[in-house]
């Protein structure tokens, strides 16, 4: 397996956020959907390079639905008054 493992620091670096977001979201139980996924080594997480540039993409893909999505007829806000 050549594969790289990166660490939470790493992941924070490449998605240019800080070591503490990562283990917030992680307590939060959103791996996988607002990180990629991982796997633990003992009491490390490490984030397979695959899932990483997997998830990237799903994200990027995602944005584009959704832009594509936000070009339609916005909205309107509406306020409830008692």
């Amino acid at each position: 397996m050549d594969e790289k493992l990166y660490t939470t620091e790493e992941v924070a670096n490449i998605l240019r956020t800080s070591a503490a977001q990562i283990h917030n979201i992680l307590s939060r139980g959103y791996e996988g959907t607002e990180l990629p996924k991982s796997i633990r080594v003992g009491r490390r997480r490490l984030w397979p390079e695959s899932e990483i540039k997997s998830w990237i993409s799903a994200q990027l893909m995602n944005k584009e639905a959704n832009e594509f999505k936000s070009e339609s007829k916005p909205q309107l806000k509406t306020i409830n008054r008692i």
